[in-house]
């Protein structure tokens, strides 16, 4: 009976022993868990880091106002989307989110091919693609803009460049389902891969890019197309003819918008099912040069500096300039007397040509 009794009160006072010393250690150990656990504030990493760090702002700014149409003007604080879409081939037909654009930028690439660079303010596209890999002088128009640069995957030089400038980027390479989908199962298919702006949006929500554009949309817009081209050439057949490749527009005076071709057949736009249009098409002839030393043939361009163009509009075509003082800054247009260049109000393709490049306009 006393040997019970005195083991009882011996484990009470054992239990009672280790509840203290468990007191004790815990303010030493409680720090080295919040080290270890939390990361310090986005702000203090280094830039070696790359670009996906969360180095905008730690609380959101607050959202642009929306647009009251597409192209309300001045897009004033509402940064932009700009997508790499792939326009290689037949497989990659239809695309999609290219009519919600307010700005797609046709360039070549490897082989004599294009991409095309869709440029969104505002606009919410429910289908983006097929999203394509990154070339480092599409960063040279996107940048103009402050973009936040979406891609899936890209070559060398662009990943060394986007670090460079210190881009926010979207790569559907490290990215899943929450952010981007495949129309197929097939992992062979590198022509398939779509998102979308509400996902985009989130995305960039959660990295906290800062969504407030720091430059302001570089063109105006007229209200009629009698004001944009006066004494203009005829232009009512455009037809555009890369290395391995050709656009065309032809213009429909009833609508007074150019109906895109492409290949040879219309565009169409994969969402809507309807022939995608433009009531803009300017035309830069830049210097571009295969990459020494490239195993694929990859392009280089010469955007800085000046050259020349044309501003095409309501069946009409007028001679421009251009001018860009360094990659990240934005493209100068002017007529051949040096105004600014003024738009029609809709969508506006900018198509960057070789030098050498035909262009036919009749």
């Amino acid at each position: 009976m006393r040997k019970g009794l005195a083991l009882l009160i011996a484990l009470i006072l054992t239990a009672l022993s280790a509840a203290a010393c468990g007191s004790a250690e815990e303010p030493d150990t409680q720090p080295v868990v919040v080290e270890t656990d939390v990361p310090e504030p986005p702000v203090t990493m280094p830039p070696a880091e790359g670009p996906k760090e969360q180095d905008g702002p730690d609380e959101p700014a607050e959202p642009a106002e929306p647009l009251k149409d597409d192209y309300s003007l001045p897009f004033e604080g509402m940064r932009p989307m700009a997508v790499m879409i792939d326009n290689e081939g037949t497989r990659v037909l239809p695309q999609g989110g290219l009519d919600k654009a307010q700005i797609v930028y046709e360039v070549i690439v490897e082989g004599g091919l294009t991409r095309l660079m869709p440029v969104f303010w505002g606009t919410e596209p429910e289908m983006i693609g097929p999203v394509r890999s990154a070339r480092h002088y599409f960063l040279d128009f996107s940048m103009e803009y402050d973009a936040i640069y979406v891609h899936y995957g890209g070559s060398p030089q662009a990943g060394e460049e986007i670090k460079k400038f210190k881009q926010h980027e979207i790569d559907g390479m490290y990215l899943g389902p929450d952010v981007f989908w495949d129309l197929t199962n097939d992992r062979r298919n590198w022509q398939d891969s779509y998102t979308s702006m509400e996902k985009l949006k989130k995305h960039a929500e959660k990295k906290k890019f800062h969504n407030m554009a720091e430059v302001k949309f570089p063109f105006t817009y007229n209200e009629a197309c009698k004001d944009v081209v006066p004494g203009g050439d005829n232009a009512s057949v455009v037809t555009l003819k890369y290395p391995s490749m050709t656009s065309k527009y032809e213009y429909d005076s009833t609508s007074g918008m150019y109906k895109r071709f492409r290949y040879g057949k219309e565009h169409m736009e994969r969402v809507t099912g309807k022939q995608l249009t433009a009531k803009n098409i300017i035309v830069l002839y830049v210097q571009n040069w295969d990459i020494k030393g490239d195993y694929a043939g990859r392009q280089d361009m010469k955007t800085t500096g000046s050259g020349n163009g044309f501003l095409i509009s309501c069946g009409k075509a007028v001679k421009i300039k251009w001018s860009k003082e360094s990659r990240s800054a934005q493209t100068k247009y002017t007529y051949e007397n040096g105004d600014p260049l003024v738009l029609n109000r809709g969508q506006t393709w900018i198509q960057i040509m070789p030098l050498n490049a035909k262009v036919t306009m009749e």
